[in-house]
């Protein structure tokens, strides 16, 4: 999403970063894995927000992905740059770190019984989008793979059934579906606030990790 590419800063204008906004979904995302691998990327970073699946999670703590499944198969993350990385996060004590499983599915959990439901059918702590096909694009390329997010929606958290219709397939906010969305059901508007500063926290994590990314050495 581009608020999410956004909080890169200037990781974005080291010489040696290459960063692409791949869009919403694991299509985007394969397509965008692909198009860095064949620019000579020597490891893949799958970055942004996820929503909790584990009920200790909370809205802005940082998630580092151990594995990362589409539900039916997993891949293992473990490299020296990982490893390299969490030692960094640890040593900065500025950042609720939680080492997990990520669960990437096609479309989002929008309420509590869609993630518990999940949550149950595997021992996943996170769920988000891209991960498991950037992951399958780094195991082709043979080359290592981290997965960063910051929690957004907590399990308890209840997304605004019109929420979808807000963003455009960049992850781009649309000011005009916001309003449409919010007269059709103004109800809603307290999701819409929560939703907002959960938003603000994982920023702003999101922000202080990728400051964190630049102090590691390159695969």
């Amino acid at each position: 999403m581009k608020s999410e590419a956004n909080c890169l800063g200037k990781l974005t204008k080291k010489k040696d970063v290459l960063h692409i906004v791949s869009g919403i979904g694991p299509t985007a995302a394969s397509r965008a894995a692909k198009e860095l691998c064949s620019k000579g990327c020597s490891g893949l970073i799958s970055f942004g927000y996820a929503g909790a699946l584990n009920s200790s999670y909370r809205s802005g703590v940082l998630a580092i992905g151990h594995s990362v499944s589409n539900g039916y198969n997993k891949f293992e993350i473990y490299s020296d740059w990982l490893t390299d990385f969490i030692n960094i996060v640890k040593n900065d004590n500025r950042l609720p770190m939680h080492m997990t499983a990520f669960l990437s599915l096609p479309a989002p959990l929008n309420n509590k019984l869609q993630k518990v439901s999940h949550a149950q059918n595997g021992s996943w702590d996170a769920v988000e989008m891209e991960g498991y096909a950037i992951a399958e694009v780094a195991v082709k390329h043979r080359i290592p793979l981290l997965v960063i997010r910051a929690i957004l929606d907590e399990l308890d958290t209840m997304i605004p059934e019109g929420a979808a219709n807000t963003i455009d397939a960049k992850g781009q906010q649309k000011t005009l579906a916001t309003f449409y969305e919010l007269v059709k059901k103004p109800s809603d508007l307290r999701k819409y606030l929560e939703l907002a500063a959960a938003k603000s926290k994982a920023d702003k994590t999101l922000s202080r990790v990728a400051a964190l990314i630049s102090r590691v050495n390159l695969p």
